[in-house]
């Protein structure tokens, strides 16, 4: 009889926790760019506000897209809640570096970002070497 190892998606903790950490990481990239960007090209600051919730809806989004295809279920349930582990980490380092707490308006740009995400990672095409 053959010895069937899960995969690491099976685990709802696990799979949401390395999604969460991806979608920072996405967040991380697309903030330096962007902002790369605005300091060569942007001359009106009144657009940086508008800007900077570019990197943020990236990251919630492509973090619960991952969770979303790999897990292959529950995609808006996991992408909601990939958008508030999101949240809390970007909280807890905005209260450590400028110690004021981020507002609830990127709470709900997170949430609806990685309710997006979860369904269109759920409803993509399989992966090829993901084992169930």
């Amino acid at each position: 009889m053959r010895r069937h190892r899960q995969s690491l998606w099976t685990n709802s903790r696990l799979s949401l926790a390395i999604s969460s950490l991806l979608g920072i990481f996405f967040l991380l990239i697309t903030a330096v760019l962007i902002s790369g960007f605005a300091f060569l090209f942007i001359s009106d600051f009144r657009l940086l506000r508008l800007i900077s919730l570019i990197p943020v809806f990236t990251g919630a989004f492509s973090g619960a897209f991952i969770c979303g295809k790999y897990r292959r279920r529950k995609g808006l349930i996991s992408g909601v809640v990939c958008g508030i582990v999101i949240y809390v980490l970007i909280c807890a380092a905005g209260a450590i570096f400028t110690g004021r707490l981020t507002r609830i308006s990127k709470l709900l740009l997170l949430v609806t970002a990685g309710a997006i995400g979860g369904i269109t990672g759920v409803n993509s095409k399989r992966p090829k070497r993901l084992r169930d």
